[in-house]
């Protein structure tokens, strides 16, 4: 039997990778004449460069950054062809960056990962693939322009400095090192979200509370990043605030479309298209994905969702591990055949975030049994 084990990450717990190389020990475990084909996936946010390099045979290039608080950090970002890399904002700019107490929006900065794009720039990448997936910011952008040589200034002519604190303080630009820094390169952004830039289901609105916002700092970066975009239009004689997509990752979709004439594109799409997935799904037997929750946003276009109709339109069985799943989602619809939880087994949250590798092992053999 052939087995395609196609996870996404578990958030904040296990990544894709780590989860298919122990899902795919427990099938082994159960049954050592399984052929098992490991594919990790992404959506563009944590693990999209691996993701995109493991299906490539790429490279992994080390670059120190910066993280969403302006402290050094060590990344990286992929090389998956001569002219091509792939940046992962999560690594210099993500949530996951920051402890609980960190969190805080109106001062995190998207700098780092303008950072990574200008490294990739310099070593003569042309075609730079973002995934913007898990960030901390709410800053439109505003740091990642400012790594690349944009400069903000404020009425009087103070250069501004980092963070969503700035937007409602900006009067004129200085892009001429910017545009110079970009050339003529292209840019390609993951992202599965279609919400605008501003209003109630806006970048602030609907993923500012996440991030460390309260009700009166939602309103203050509100106004800050609708001042903010009202200048660029100016600026750009365009306007993309209601574009799908422009309110992804705190604005950093209006900033890609804006300033680098970005092709937003959904990160499976991208994914798929890189990996062959669609092929991998036609020659197996049984396809194993999962992710940290499967509840009703899964079936929003997500990952699983996504892998689920690819097999369904190809009479593949999918089999779905969830770290927790809502079970008043109707997985079947999504071309589930069976899910499993680790919250099922494992003693308390506790014990299903941190033994994840464990868990997934054994339901891993669990799966071979149930067939």
């Amino acid at each position: 039997m052939k087995v395609l084990i196609a996870p996404n990450n578990y958030k904040e717990s296990i990544s894709a990778e780590e989860a298919a190389l122990a899902i795919e020990a427990g099938l082994l475990t159960a049954d050592p004449t399984v052929e098992t084909t490991r594919l990790p996936l992404s959506d563009g946010g944590e693990g999209f460069v691996k993701a995109l390099v493991n299906a490539t045979q790429g490279d992994i290039i080390p670059c120190k950054a910066s993280d969403p608080l302006g402290r050094d950090v060590t990344s990286f970002y992929g090389g998956i062809s001569r002219q091509t890399a792939v940046i992962e904002m999560a690594l210099a700019s993500g949530l996951e960056l920051l402890k609980e107490d960190e969190k805080d929006p109106w001062i995190a900065t998207t700098y780092g990962t303008g950072v990574l794009i200008g490294d990739a720039l310099d070593k003569g990448f042309r075609n730079i693939i973002v995934g913007i997936g898990g960030s901390a910011t709410n800053d439109a952008g505003m740091g990642m322009i400012q790594a690349l040589g944009g400069k903000f200034y404020s009425e009087n002519g103070e250069e501004l400095g980092h963070g969503a604190r700035f937007l409602g303080r900006v009067d004129h630009t200085d892009l001429s090192a910017f545009r110079k820094k970009i050339g003529s390169a292209t840019f390609t952004v993951a992202c599965d979200v279609t919400n605008p830039l501003l209003g109630g289901s806006g970048a602030t609105r609907v993923y500012g509370p996440q991030k460390g916002a309260d009700q009166e700092m939602l309103d203050r970066l509100e106004a800050g990043i609708r001042h903010f975009s009202g200048k660029v239009n100016e600026t750009f004689g365009t306007d993309y605030t209601d574009h799908p997509g422009a309110g992804a990752a705190g604005g950093m979709g209006y900033a890609l479309l804006t300033f680098m004439g970005a092709r937003l594109q959904p990160g499976y799409d991208i994914v798929a298209e890189y990996t062959d997935l669609e092929h991998k799904v036609i020659t197996t037997d049984l396809i194993i994905t999962g992710e940290g929750k499967i509840d009703d946003q899964t079936l929003q276009g997500k990952v699983i969702s996504r892998l689920g109709a690819t097999a369904l339109s190809h009479a593949k069985p999918v089999v779905a591990i969830g770290g927790i799943i809502d079970p008043s989602v109707d997985l079947k619809s999504a071309g589930i055949l069976r899910s499993f939880s680790i919250m099922d087994r494992a003693a308390d949250k506790e014990d299903a975030m941190q033994n994840a590798g464990d868990h997934l092992r054994m339901i891993g053999a669990d799966v071979i049994a149930s067939l």
